[in-house]
């Protein structure tokens, strides 16, 4: 994931200022709306065909389309029979209409309670009520169908029957759908992650941006969004629910005192905290971290949210330079230091020393002999053997 999101001049958000609404539409947008207003203007082109079939069409397609009154004529006109045939479906569609709006007051009523009761939750309780408000709805919306179907006539358990069927006959080809979905479940129940969590899932890391039924949406805030299956994560690592520990070392020169750099650390770390308001925790001097080629790494770590790991870390970084330039403590950088030979006339060997080493390398060498192997009868042996001498001891005692 990029560490940052790219922030426009003055200069381009005032040409974007300058552009119409067209021209501010992404393609995609375009393309939706350019559909939409067809398909609009061929529904409204059909009901103006139905409307007007008489005059359009001629009387056969218009007395096909309009039907007979109770005498047997035909209806001349399309707003003759509109008004016929709501008559008599009046008590049809006055009990569908007080259906669908008792539907919309009982939903809305326990719509209103979860929030109520989830409002002011964790983002597990949150998102848990989202997934109830969501279900509510389809629940809803099949029981309020179900009811206008049983209203207009229609034989709603041969439809059950038939969804039947259909479910088994889809269960069978869309075992992976439904992997999906049953894993989706489990993600918000066994609270995962939630929306806003930063993640680190298939070696991607970004923000939830949705968590869906099918898959979950990671957005990395550099434009790019990854879509995952919930059936394909395998493990996920959450980088939200605990302060990130950050940890980074910066060398000093071995000619430096290292009493008079612990003491300027103690003395200008406090003063970094109150210039970071990002640090959770710290920054804290944690020790000597290593003995490099160019320098003494010293240690130096905070804790922070996710979301300002990055550029908490580069700020931390400037103030730490900054901490060294202040008290003259010399950042050491890779150099070469050219020294004169070794001497070539070094002290040699005498017999005395000659002898000594050749027993040091004699004493390596030798085979060790490898230790004898006990029996079980042995070992039983030399357990009732100290039975015994402890048992005369206790007595002499």
């Amino acid at each position: 994931m990029a560490e940052d999101k790219e922030i426009s001049i003055d200069g381009d958000i005032g040409k974007k200022n300058d552009l119409n609404w067209w021209q501010k539409k992404k393609k995609r947008q375009k393309i939706t709306f350019v559909v939409t207003m067809v398909i609009l203007a061929l529904s409204v082109g059909f009901l103006i065909s139905l409307l007007f079939s008489r005059e359009l069409y001629g009387d056969e397609f218009a007395n096909s389309v309009y039907g007979k009154d109770p005498d047997g004529n035909y209806f001349y006109s399309s707003f003759d029979a509109i008004r016929y045939h709501f008559k008599q479906a009046s008590l049809s569609i006055w009990a569908s209409v007080l259906s669908v709006l008792i539907t919309f007051i009982i939903t809305f009523f326990i719509d209103f309670l979860v929030k109520l009761f989830t409002i002011n939750g964790s983002k597990r309780v949150k998102t848990t009520g989202s997934l109830i408000r969501s279900l509510l709805k389809y629940l809803a919306v099949l029981i309020c169908a179900a009811i206008l179907l049983t209203l207009w006539g229609v034989d709603i358990m041969g439809i059950v029957a038939s969804i039947g069927v259909l479910t088994l006959i889809i269960g069978l080809g869309c075992q992976s759908l439904i992997s999906d979905i049953i894993s989706g479940l489990f993600i918000v129940f066994d609270d995962y992650f939630s929306v806003g969590d930063m993640v680190i899932i298939d070696g991607f890391r970004g923000y939830i941006a949705e968590i869906g039924l099918r898959a979950v949406k990671i957005d990395d805030n550099c434009g790019n969004i990854k879509s995952i299956n919930n059936s394909s994560i395998s493990s996920c690592v959450n980088l939200s629910r605990q302060p990130n520990y950050i940890s980074i070392t910066m060398p000093a020169s071995y000619n430096e005192d290292v009493e008079r750099l612990e003491a300027v650390f103690a003395k200008e770390l406090p003063h970094i905290k109150e210039r970071m308001p990002q640090i959770i925790d710290g920054p804290h001097y944690k020790g000597i971290d290593s003995f490099g080629s160019k320098g003494i790494a010293f240690c130096f770590a905070f804790t922070t949210k996710a979301e300002y790991r990055f550029q908490a870390t580069r700020d931390f970084k400037r103030e730490i330079y900054q901490m060294y330039v202040k008290n003259n403590i010399i950042v050491p950088f890779d150099q070469i230091v050219v020294n004169p030979p070794d001497p070539k006339d070094r002290p040699k060997a005498s017999d005395e020393d000659k002898k000594e080493s050749d027993a040091v390398n004699r004493k390596n060498r030798a085979k060790k002999t490898p230790a004898k192997k006990v029996t079980l009868s042995q070992k039983l042996a030399k357990a009732y053997d100290d039975a015994i001498k402890d048992v005369k001891d206790e007595i002499k005692r």
